[in-house]
């Protein structure tokens, strides 16, 4: 087979040119040409940024006329802004409450931040920052530097000491040392407020309710004297209770057969009482006798039982002998 026939022998075809019609062409180059012409506009780089971009870091200073430009531009914003703000606040009206509680807050807030200014807080008052304690722990941080250090060895004795709340604590000499040191600021630091205060400090020790106050006023020295010598003068005597009895009357319940009603009359009361003191003597003294006689007759009773016991025996020795001497006597003959 030759390259210029095919596979089944039949003689190759020869290729003819074709002709390129003029509205083909046309064509192409209206297509071509805005694709060359973009291709020449675009890049593959990133873009870079306009050199003529403004600078915050490369301003200029404003010259004065600037600056007076400027405030008028910013003033006349401002009171279009207010011209807006107060037909905001026609459109959208605000609770009077709301706004007199806010009011009230805020003069409270200043109240307190004057008192703090003039260093008139009561010692009371939880306040979230002491002051006076920052204070002092400030003027003790470089003293107490060198005395809160531990020796090289670590080895420092504990003294046991009592804490403002009576603890037994233990520690430093250092730590003593510091801990009275504060007490002793805490104490000037409080006096001081007390004197340089307008207002006088709340009293500690203020009794409320019902309370008994024996010396809650101080009296004159001749008012006292008189009282003295009255008090002097007075019957010392210890004055005698008044008599309260038991009423039956008014206890409804049923009594015993043993129950007594004594008379409301003293003098009549006295007399049964008397009475009846005399009945238990009596009745105490025939239980006595009683008894006696009984106690007589149970010694009387045991004499005699004991006589009865000894002539029983003596009469039973005697039979048992006579027995004897007759079984005796029968067998002498048998002999």
């Amino acid at each position: 087979m030759t390259p210029s026939t095919s596979l089944y022998g039949f003689p190759k075809p020869q290729k003819v040119p074709k002709e390129i019609s003029s509205s083909n062409t046309l064509a192409f180059t209206s297509t071509l040409t805005p694709l060359i012409s973009t291709a020449q506009k675009t890049s593959s780089g990133r873009p870079r940024p306009s050199k003529n971009r403004p600078n915050i870091f490369k301003t200029q200073k404003k010259t004065s006329n600037e600056r007076n430009v400027q405030d008028v531009q910013n003033g006349s914003r401002y009171i279009s802004n207010e011209n807006k703000n107060v037909k905001r606040q026609k459109i959208e009206a605000v609770d009077e409450a709301i706004l007199h509680r806010s009011k009230r807050k805020l003069e409270a807030k200043a109240k307190i931040y004057a008192q703090m200014k003039r260093g008139e807080i009561p010692e009371n008052v939880e306040t979230l920052v002491d002051f006076d304690q920052k204070w002092a722990e400030h003027q003790d941080a470089g003293s107490d530097s060198d005395l809160g250090a531990m020796s090289d060895d670590g080895q420092e004795s504990l003294i046991e000491y009592e804490d403002e709340f009576g603890r037994a604590r233990k520690g430093t000499r250092a730590e003593i040392e510091k801990i009275e040191r504060q007490r002793k600021v805490a104490l000037l630091s409080t006096e001081e407020l007390g004197r340089m205060s307008a207002r006088p400090a709340v009293p500690s020790k203020i009794n409320y309710g019902d309370t008994v106050q024996s010396m809650a006023f101080s009296l004159d020295e001749p008012v006292a004297a008189k009282m003295e010598e009255l008090a002097a003068k007075r019957d010392r005597s210890l004055t005698p209770p008044e008599m309260r009895h038991y009423e039956a009357d008014k206890e409804v319940r049923t009594k015993g057969v043993g129950f007594y009603q004594f008379s409301k009359d003293e003098a009549v009361r006295e007399e049964e009482m008397k009475a009846l003191e005399k009945e238990r003597l009596e009745t105490q003294k025939r239980r006595k006798e009683r008894e006696d006689k009984k106690k007589q007759r149970l010694i009387e009773i045991e004499e005699r039982r004991k006589a009865i016991q000894e002539k029983r025996a003596i009469k039973q020795a005697d039979s048992f002998l006579n027995n004897l001497d007759n079984e005796l006597n029968a067998l002498e003959p048998s002999k």
